[in-house]
């Protein structure tokens, strides 16, 4: 299913940036988390691919399942990036091929680069997906996370200046994508961003917080990333406001989630 769009709470008037901020009831966001998010944060289709594949070794297959399928409890950033990548598909025109999980090598540690690497599903064609994520609580406006050298600010200017950067994660995707079925896709990504001399990417930022919905996390950013949006480069930032306090709850409802389908999982066999 798709993630609800939520009510709008504000939009930013730019003329070369798309940025608004979004809300999300208390149902929505539960909806949310037990569905698409959860299935975002174990990926789940692909490791029961995995699964199904081992299934001729001659394992048990709950045996299996839990060799494959993520372990131990989930930390509220993480949850909240599932979120922000969920979103995104559902509702910006976002293609994420893999879940968060799928390129840790230590459980609980972050990965390297960018938050968001995919494809964006654009008017004129395909183009390269790069973006991050903040998880914030914080009562200020805009929140910490947003400063420092690995705050949203600072994370944003790279990715639409930094060509070797970009060039990274457009290898990235290669090797990853490859005879894939969004392959055809990726080949129309590396077209649009080759003949634009490499200006060709979408550029996502989202903050998910749990305050009163305010533009003035947002409007700061906004003003300063215009500059960085000429030719075929676009930028989008979105803030995605949950009930207040709501963060914290987040590893206690994708555990009973976890739980519930573990449960369900057995009663099947």
């Amino acid at each position: 299913m798709a993630i609800p769009k939520g009510k709008n709470e504000y939009r930013i008037s730019s003329d070369s940036i798309i940025a608004f901020g979004i809300s999300h009831s208390k149902k929505e966001m539960e909806l949310s988390l037990c569905t698409d998010v959860y299935d975002k944060l174990y990926d789940i289709e692909e490791n029961i691919n995995l699964a199904n594949s081992l299934q001729d070794t001659g394992f048990d297959r709950m045996l299996i399942m839990e060799k494959i399928f993520p372990q131990g409890k989930k930390e509220s950033w993480e949850i909240g990036e599932a979120y922000a990548q969920s979103y995104a598909e559902s509702n910006l025109s976002a293609i994420i091929p893999w879940g968060i999980t799928r390129d840790l090598k230590k459980p609980g540690s972050s990965l390297p680069g960018a938050d968001i690497v995919g494809l964006h599903k654009h008017e004129s064609g395909t183009y390269f997906l790069f973006g991050e994520i903040k998880t914030s609580s914080d009562k200020d406006y805009p929140p910490g996370v947003m400063y420092g050298e690995h705050g949203l600010k600072h994370q944003l200017e790279d990715l639409c200046q930094e060509k070797e950067i970009t060039n990274q994660l457009v290898k990235y995707l290669a090797h990853r994508l490859k005879n894939d079925a969004l392959w055809p896709q990726y080949t129309d990504a590396f077209k649009n961003y080759m003949n634009s001399r490499e200006e060709a990417v979408h550029i996502l930022g989202v903050l998910v917080r749990d305050v009163v919905p305010s533009e003035d996390d947002l409007r700061t950013r906004t003003k300063a990333l215009e500059k960085f949006a000429v030719g075929k480069k676009t930028i989008e930032l979105v803030g995605i406001y949950v009930p207040e306090d709501a963060v914290k709850k987040f590893p206690y409802i994708i555990q009973e989630e976890y739980e519930r389908r573990s449960v369900s999982n057995v009663k099947k066999e």
